[in-house]
């Protein structure tokens, strides 16, 4: 989706939603079955919005330093390493192997619907649906909820919006189980385009990128820029300027 094509959306809080469930077919027609999901998280926002990536330009940051000025949203594999009070997955392999962890006993698991229904097939579910889903990659998802549950202040870290090349790091998973090889050499216009889109969509939030050498296109283009609604900061601004002041 083009961010041109967004539209801003009125924040309201979230208490469900109803979703397709079974699709059959009798004598050429079709019957979709739907059902009521009440929103089980009920999330009431704390401090900051932090939504950890898995881009290589957060190597070396201690996440635990997040939790006393925030809350904090990451995604797939991040939970080998690190717990945050909200995880995500969209993909099937890497779903399966965070259900067959019990990261869900541990943390908030998000999924999309058809991952929510399977664990356990009939429910209650281990996990929970991920709340209006726009059908986003993961770490987009993530940036989602987030304003969702009522954050106004995100900011990501990890997220590097390039590839770096063939050989060449570009997701501090990659090549541990269930993560390929990565080496293409395109920008990752689809996270882009979706963070762009998101600053559309949630005209009360603000959103800071935290980089040490961010990719000059992601300087540009971003919605919430005139707005004042749109900032990268280093590591160490970050440090000194949010990390250092209280939630």
């Amino acid at each position: 989706m083009s961010y041109r094509n967004a539209k801003p959306i009125d924040w309201e809080p979230y208490k469900g939603e109803t979703v397709n469930t079974n699709l059959t077919i009798r004598k050429g027609k079709k019957y979709q079955e739907t059902a009521w999901y009440d929103d089980r998280v009920k999330a009431v926002p704390r401090g900051n919005a932090y939504i950890i990536g898995n881009g290589p330009s957060r190597k070396g940051f201690e996440l635990n330093r997040l939790k006393p000025t925030g809350e904090t949203y990451g995604c797939n594999a991040l939970y080998r390493d690190f717990l945050p009070d909200y995880i995500f997955s969209v993909d099937s392999p890497i779903t399966l192997e965070m259900v067959k962890e019990k990261v869900y006993e541990k943390c908030i698991h998000y999924t999309p619907s058809l991952e929510v229904n399977r664990y356990p097939k009939g429910g209650p579910s281990h996990l929970h649906l991920i709340p209006n889903n726009p059908h986003w990659i993961s770490g987009s998802a993530a940036m989602w909820t987030a304003t969702v549950h009522g954050h106004t202040d995100i900011y990501l870290i990890g997220f590097d919006f390039r590839e770096y090349g063939k050989n060449m790091l570009n997701n501090i998973y990659q090549d541990s189980p269930i993560y390929g090889p990565r080496d293409s050499e395109t920008i990752f216009e689809g996270w882009l385009g979706q963070f762009r889109s998101l600053q559309v969509m949630r005209p009360n939030c603000k959103f800071t990128v935290v980089h040490d050498d961010p990719p000059d296109y992601l300087q540009v283009s971003n919605p919430g820029a005139e707005e004042g609604r749109f900032r990268i900061l280093s590591y160490k601004e970050f440090e000194e300027t949010i990390l250092a002041s209280p939630s």
